[in-house]
């Protein structure tokens, strides 16, 4: 059987999703499936899906994340991996989960903007485009002078821009794998970036950034990621894997997004909360195949 991997598209994130979709090919090579990765830009992408009955999506980003692509695989009638158009559109649009959650998760306030506006916020604060991943456009600002230069970079190069107040804490990643239709947690994830955060370089470049499993978290975060992974999944229709990136100050957990297609990199989250409890790359791909009927 071949699987097709869908990778690369025309996001920020395209080198990343390739980064991850060689890594799901070795996998599924070694697990006795043939692979082929398509390319969603290449302009005879729709006709060489049509091939097949199922593709396993990992597309980063625009066209991936944002809801396109799941859109055109169901039009198809093709079943692929990770979460449907509805909720991809709803985590990959910042403001709109903000919405959707600030009433029931531990949000940091936010505003949305797409012109130049005074801070909303005390400074420090955070600037981010509403519709990006990988923290590309991501700047925390402490200074006016900051806060101009960035905020019009971003309005410049993303159009609609998100202001949020600044949690000063510790980053940390909580991860979900689908297991017969319930999302098992993975250990947390600290991040302990050598830069000031984990944006785009600190993520992907080896070295920036130390990745420890949290193993014996406090009692209190406990029960708050319990609650925070049970209404989400309540709320959103999530497939096979996601990830929840967040803040922990003073024991609370501050959400922060959620990501529908994790990346799959040699040093990305999810495969390193995995690994702490034993599960190699090929168990996350096993368990991802035994979500969708064709593999049963």
């Amino acid at each position: 059987m071949i699987i097709p991997i869908v990778a690369g598209g025309n996001s920020l994130e395209r080198e990343v999703s390739f980064r991850s979709a060689k890594n799901i090919e070795k996998s599924l090579n070694n697990l006795g499936f043939e692979t082929k990765i398509l390319d969603p830009i290449d302009k005879n992408f729709i006709y060489q899906i049509t091939d097949y009955k199922f593709v396993f999506n990992i597309v980063h980003g625009d066209f991936g994340e944002d809801g396109r692509l799941p859109s055109l695989f169901e039009l198809l009638g093709i079943d692929y991996t990770c979460s449907n158009p509805e909720t991809s559109y709803i985590t990959y649009d910042k403001y709109l989960f903000y919405l959707f959650f600030k009433e029931s998760i531990k949000m940091p306030k936010t505003c949305l903007t797409s012109v130049f506006i005074d801070p909303p916020f005390e400074l420090p604060l955070v600037i981010k485009p509403r519709k990006s991943g990988s923290s590309k456009g991501v700047f925390i600002i402490h200074n006016l002078e900051e806060y101009k230069l960035y905020l019009e970079k971003d309005l410049i190069e993303f159009g609609d821009v998100i202001i949020q107040e600044y949690i000063k804490g510790e980053e940390i990643t909580i991860s979900f794998i689908e297991d017969k239709e319930e999302f098992e947690l993975l250990p947390l994830l600290r991040i302990i970036p050598k830069k000031e955060f984990y944006d785009y370089e600190a993520k992907y470049t080896n070295g920036l950034t130390d990745l420890k499993p949290w193993m014996d978290p406090p009692e209190k975060i406990r029960k708050q990621v319990h609650r925070i992974g049970e209404i989400i999944t309540n709320s959103i229709f999530l497939k096979d894997m996601f990830r929840v990136d967040a803040i922990v100050k003073e024991n609370e957990v501050y959400v922060l997004e959620v990501n529908t297609i994790p990346g799959m990199t040699d040093l990305s989250d999810l495969p390193t909360s995995a690994k702490a409890i034993g599960l190699e790359f090929e168990d996350i791909i096993k368990f991802i195949l035994k979500n969708h009927s064709i593999f049963l």
